[in-house]
């Protein structure tokens, strides 16, 4: 019985460190995904104010004179601006790499995680390859405020550019990694209650536990 006791409580032990890695890794997944939701919001951001500024340029044409200097400079900025860090993966690589995804037996929510990171990294192609890299060779070499525009106009790639961020339907893209982002944070949070902090969790269990102990060994 003692063996038997001695095991038993091994394996309880053993189970009970495997939720709480695979707990603390998916909160660390978690916190990663609204991470990579505010970059994909503030790429969109940005992108926004691009189109707007596109669009004036193309309504102004040739009377650059006309628009107030802060105006002007502000637009010229704006079109110059060239700002793209990486989006993070550390967490889900981590996760990936362990053991830990074979002892998590909600699959479906393998199987989302899985196609989260896919779409993550897959728009974040699609927003270097075809915005930044765009931008970057849309970007005239003069630098005069005054003949900036009548160059920028000059330019197929700067005018090709600035028209398609004007008509494109590019926005989709942003509503469509939201929606994906929020619904597996959702089945995080149905999963195993990632919202709430590790170690007041843990310091919860301790308590719950210690307090049945200590009622049996008054019984």
């Amino acid at each position: 019985m003692g063996i038997t006791l001695t095991f038993g409580v091994n394996s309880l032990w053993q189970k009970r460190e495997e939720k709480k890695k695979i707990r603390e890794i998916l909160i660390l997944v978690r916190h990663e995904l609204e991470i990579n939701k505010n970059w994909f919001q503030k790429q969109e951001q940005i992108m926004r104010k691009d189109s707007y500024v596109y669009q004036k340029i193309l309504e102004i044409k040739k009377d650059w004179k006309s628009l107030p200097q802060d105006t002007l400079d502000a637009y010229i900025h704006r079109t110059q601006y060239l700002e793209m860090t990486p989006l993070t993966t550390s967490a889900w690589l981590m996760f990936q790499n362990s053991e830990l995804t074979q002892k998590i037996t909600n699959k479906d929510l393998i199987i989302r995680l899985t196609e989260c990171y896919y779409w993550i990294n897959t728009l974040q192609e699609f927003i270097k390859n075809e915005y930044m890299d765009h931008k970057k060779r849309a970007i005239p070499a003069e630098i005069d405020r005054y003949k900036y525009f009548d160059v920028v106009m000059s330019y197929k790639e700067s005018v090709f550019f600035y028209t398609n961020m004007v008509s494109s339907d590019n926005w989709k893209i942003f509503l469509l990694i939201d929606a994906v982002i929020d619904y597996t944070i959702l089945l995080l949070d149905k999963y195993g209650d990632f919202r709430y902090d590790m170690k007041e969790k843990e310091e919860e269990y301790e308590s719950f536990v210690e307090n049945r102990m200590n009622v049996y060994h008054e019984k």
